[in-house]
Order: C-alpha cells, then sequence, then structure tokens
C-alpha cells in the first residue's frame, strides 16, 4: 500500500513537472524574446545573402565570415539568453514564482521545468537559424549543415545551463547574460591567447572546426593555430559536456538554496 502510494505520488510530481514545462514553453513563444529572436534571424538572413552574391564561395569562407564571427560567437548564446535569462527572473519580477514555490513539486523539479522550457525554446531558434543559414548560403553552407548539427545542439545545451543558473541566482540576469554575451562572447572568445578559454563560444568553434577538417575547414587567419590555438575534439567535447552539467546543477542547487522575496 506504501509502496503505491509512493509510486501514485512520484507520477503525479512527474506530470506536474511537465504541465509546467509545457505552459512555461507556450508563455516563453508567446512573449517578446520571439520577437527579438525573429529580429535577429531576420538580421543575419540578409547577411547570408549579401554575402551569397559571389558564386565562389567555399566552406571555409563561410566557417571564416559567417559561422564563427556571427553564428557560433553571438546568435547562439543570444536566442539561448532570450529564453533562458528570464526562465525564473522573469516570473520573479513578474511576482508570479511565489506561485510556482507553492505547488507540490519539488524546487528543483520547478527548476527542471523551466530549463526544459527555454531549452526547447533555444533550440528550435539555433537550429532553425543554423539550416536557414546554411541553406542561404548555398553550397558552402549546405556542405557543413549537417556536420555541424551536433555542435550547435551541445552548445545550446551549456549556454542554456548558464543562463537559467544566471536567471537564479541574480535578480537582473538579463543584464548580466548580455554583458556576457557582447563582452566574453563576442569579444573575449575571439581575442589571441589564452583568456578566450572563458568563453563558451571557444569551445563551439574548436568543435566547429574538428567536426570541418574532413569538409575543407581549417583554422586560418585570427583562428591560426598559433593564435588561436584550438582544443582537439575530443577535448573540446569533454568540456562542453562538463559544462553543460555542471551549470545545470549550479541552477539546480541555487534554486533550491535562495530565499526569493
Amino acid at each position: 500500500m506504501f509502496r503505491d502510494l509512493s509510486h501514485f505520488r512520484i507520477t503525479e510530481r512527474v506530470r506536474g513537472c511537465l504541465l509546467l514545462a509545457a505552459v512555461s514553453l507556450r508563455r516563453t513563444l508567446a512573449s517578446r524574446q520571439t520577437l527579438v529572436c525573429g529580429l535577429l534571424l531576420a538580421f543575419t538572413t540578409l547577411a547570408v545573402v549579401a554575402w551569397s552574391l559571389r558564386h565562389d564561395r567555399d566552406s571555409q569562407e563561410f566557417a571564416d565570415d559567417i559561422v564563427f564571427p556571427l553564428y557560433a560567437s553571438f546568435l547562439l548564446p543570444m536566442f539561448s539568453l532570450c529564453y533562458a535569462a528570464p526562465s525564473v527572473a522573469g516570473e520573479h519580477e513578474e511576482q508570479t514564482l511565489v506561485y510556482l514555490l507553492a505547488t507540490p513539486l519539488p524546487r528543483w523539479m520547478v527548476f527542471a521545468a523551466k530549463y526544459g522550457a527555454a531549452l526547447i525554446a533555444a533550440m528550435l531558434w539555433t537550429f532553425g537559424a543554423w539550416a536557414v543559414s546554411s541553406w542561404l548560403a548555398g553550397p558552402a553552407g549546405r556542405n557543413v549543415l549537417v556536420a555541424f548539427l551536433p555542435v550547435v545542439f551541445w552548445s545550446t545545451l551549456v549556454y542554456v545551463g548558464l543562463f537559467c543558473w544566471f536567471s537564479a541566482a541574480l535578480p537582473r540576469a538579463t543584464i548580466v547574460g548580455l554583458v556576457y554575451v557582447f563582452f566574453v562572447e563576442a569579444f573575449l572568445g575571439n581575442v589571441p591567447g589564452i583568456a578566450k578559454r572563458a568563453a563558451v563560444s571557444f569551445y563551439t568553434q574548436s568543435l566547429m572546426l574538428d567536426a570541418g577538417a574532413e569538409l575543407g575547414v581549417r583554422p586560418t587567419g585570427v583562428r591560426d593555430p598559433v593564435l588561436f590555438l584550438p582544443l582537439a575534439g575530443n577535448t573540446a567535447q569533454t568540456i562542453v559536456c562538463t559544462l553543460a552539467v555542471t551549470t545545470f546543477l549550479l541552477g539546480v542547487w541555487w534554486f533550491s538554496r535562495r530565499e526569493y522575496v
């Protein structure tokens, strides 16, 4: 009897967590963040179309001109920021977080639901933007479309975990996230030296260089191996997986212990 009751409670909690995730996803996709993402995608589309007007482009040029500086260093973190940063902080600012905390769900389940909703919404945009950009770039982009998909997945996982952690820990998570994206990812992640290893985009680019090696994408120009010092694919993958798990667990821990007033 007690075992049946315990199983019932677990089932109900899982159902409640999934319901909260579904409601959060619907609210998230109907928010102004979706408009911001749409504008970013429109800008990217125009940039890629203008870039592709020259018909003798190759995958190396696509990576150097579009993928690394625009997609990996800016769009990936921005799409993730738009949905992950308001996941908890937005509820706190709107004074609706108290109602979520009053439910029978454990705090870690509440956070997991908000994280899951942000992750799905972010991946819709990161994968969508990658597919559109690669397709519009012509053969140069379609050549690496499939090869870079796993990198997009893992990078989005890290960014969403990071910004959900910010959301649980900081009252102005969106502002902090914007500073992080523009300074750490877009700037620090592309400068010579070891400091760029503080940026997730460095590991994203290392993985892309590894995945695109057989397709003609190699570290050249500002990403010359002597200056950029890219990591081996296996090493970068291990670090990215570790970051994805660590940022999620940090978010769970912080959300479970912080007193929200």
